[in-house]
């Protein structure tokens, strides 16, 4: 393995990690209806006797200013579908209109507003965290192929200034995601 390939094993994993972070993000409630609220929930569906993200069983619509409709293809999975959203304890109330539901978004509180941006801050230290301990397992691996002679001196050293500023970028993307969650949570 060369020094390119560890940076860009690393870019690759990293990317990955940063993408988890947005996702997770994305699932977290802002002053705005977002479907990926709650795409991710789990539903048991008796009838097919399996478990399945709500997602893959129904189509969300955001319907401003402060619903979700969630158009479930099957009318038999609508009340499974619609504990389930109950179950998830997000402090939204749902209405079941036919085939949908209807999902009520109520205004959050300035306290609440608060608690949710301090989780996404502690998200964002959790990811930054996982992104050194991966900065770290490579570095690992770059001082045993020096050891082994794979490497030159200069190339070790090399690969901790490439790997530190690719963390820089990383840990920039995060915190752009971070101020742009803030704005929709403060706004």
């Amino acid at each position: 393995m060369s020094i390119n390939q560890l940076i860009e094993k690393f870019k690759k994993e990293g990317a990955i990690i940063v993408d988890n972070f947005k996702t997770e993000t994305m699932g977290v409630r802002s002053n705005r209806p977002h479907p990926a609220l709650i795409e991710n929930i789990k539903v048991e569906i008796p009838i097919y006797n399996s478990i399945m993200p709500l997602k893959h069983l129904a189509t969300i619509q955001v319907n401003l200013p402060n619903n979700l409709i969630v158009q479930v293809w099957d009318k038999n999975n609508v009340g499974a579908c619609e504990k389930a959203i109950q179950l998830a304890n997000l402090g939204v109330s749902t209405i079941i209109e036919g085939n949908q539901i209807r999902v009520i978004l109520p205004p959050l509180s300035q306290e609440r507003r608060d608690q949710i941006f301090q989780l996404i801050k502690k998200k964002s230290e959790d990811t930054k965290i996982e992104l050194r301990l991966l900065r770290d397992e490579i570095i690992k691996e770059a001082k045993k192929m020096y050891e082994e002679k794979q490497l030159s001196e200069d190339d070790k050293y090399k690969i901790k200034d490439d790997l530190q500023k690719t963390i820089d970028e990383f840990n920039k993307i995060i915190e752009e995601i971070i101020e742009e969650k803030k704005k929709e949570i403060f706004e």
